[in-house]
């Protein structure tokens, strides 16, 4: 048994491990609410923005597995969760896409609050059905993103048409919500291994960024409810089906938005252009863009990576920051370099 309690600054301190052997407490007490038993197996899926656990009825019990998702502390109000929610319940209901299907508590709410002396902040915890299949094979890269272009039209016609019994309650991922100073993700100049030379280099993009994607405008052919994160690791396939995973991050954007998403941590990659062409070639068989939105889509991809330099500096100890390294953030500036050198 862990120590208890511990403050927010101890507990942000703690080595991941040490972390996840505290949040694991959190998420054994919440299985209850949701009617399951508490010595359910409890095995750790993914630890970044949130803790998301595989529970498995426990030996000699039958049921079927499940996905427990323990959200970060302060990024989505519980309103926010259940817009998601209702979004993931209304595609599995008006398209052929399959998501995991969000499970009520005992009481018949979706989103439990729950606190446990091991971590210290309660946390938002929702329970959902488990989705069989595997990631696009990553061989095949340019079949994945003609994969990825034709589920995010799918997304993007469902949102446009989606008319919900309550109000579309999201985060807004815009210029200022991403780059400014108090965006979702943190400060871009907090990114790894940022100088002041760095932060100098990179801020010379800002001015051209902000004019470029307010040019775009925001008329509801442009911007709407997105995924925000719809990349080939949130997609599964199994015996041809394709699912959706990870709606945690969707909120009001540009719809063009989602194809830069798609490219995350890849921008520097030989493949981009082939990849941008299937995606473009797939999404557009259902879903047009404008002339417009198309000759922004550099622009994009480079807001997207500035982004992700501020959210690798805020998750620092995740694995996906220490892969990238401090190199993500020199290899930006040579990114910022030729976007500048194109439309500056």
């Amino acid at each position: 048994m862990t120590k208890l309690p511990i403050t927010a600054a101890a507990f942000a301190a703690l080595p991941t491990h040490a972390q996840l052997r505290r949040v694991e407490q959190l998420a054994r007490q919440a299985l209850p609410l949701f009617g399951l038993p508490p010595d359910s197996s409890v095995k750790i899926l993914n630890y970044s923005e949130n803790a998301t656990y595989l529970i498995t009825p426990p030996a000699g019990s039958t049921g079927p597995r499940r996905v427990l998702r323990i959200n970060r502390p302060g990024y989505h109000p519980r309103a926010f969760i259940a817009t998601e929610l209702a979004w993931v319940n209304a595609l599995r209901r008006d398209t052929p896409l399959l998501t995991a299907e969000p499970l009520p508590g005992l009481d018949g709410e979706y989103v439990q609050h729950v606190w446990h002396p091991a971590v210290p902040e309660p946390r938002h915890c929702v329970l959902m059905t488990f989705v069989a299949g595997a990631e696009p094979d990553d061989t095949n890269r340019v079949a994945s993103f003609a994969l990825l272009g034709e589920v995010t039209a799918r997304l993007h016609l469902h949102a446009a048409a989606w008319k919900p019994a309550q109000p579309i309650l999201r985060e807004r991922w815009d210029f200022d919500t991403m780059l400014g100073p108090d965006g979702h993700w943190g400060r871009w100049q907090n990114g790894l291994g940022m100088t002041p030379a760095i932060q100098r280099h990179l801020a010379r993009v800002l001015p051209v960024l902000r004019r470029r994607v307010e040019a775009v405008g925001y008329s509801r052919a442009r911007f709407g409810l997105i995924h925000a994160d719809l990349r080939a690791a949130n997609l599964l396939v199994n015996d041809g089906r394709v699912a959706v995973i990870d709606f945690d991050d969707c909120g009001h954007s540009w719809f063009i938005y989602d194809l830069a998403a798609a490219l995350s941590f890849i921008e520097t990659h030989p493949d981009v252009p082939a990849c941008i062409e299937a995606w473009l070639g797939a999404y557009t068989q259902l879903r047009t863009l404008s002339k417009v939105e198309l000759a922004a889509i550099p622009t994009f991809i480079m807001l997207r990576r500035m982004l992700l330099v501020a959210w690798i500096g805020s998750h620092a100890d995740t694995a996906q920051a220490r892969a990238m390294g401090p190199r993500f953030t020199t290899d930006t500036c040579a990114l910022a370099d030729d976007y500048l050198g194109k439309f500056n």
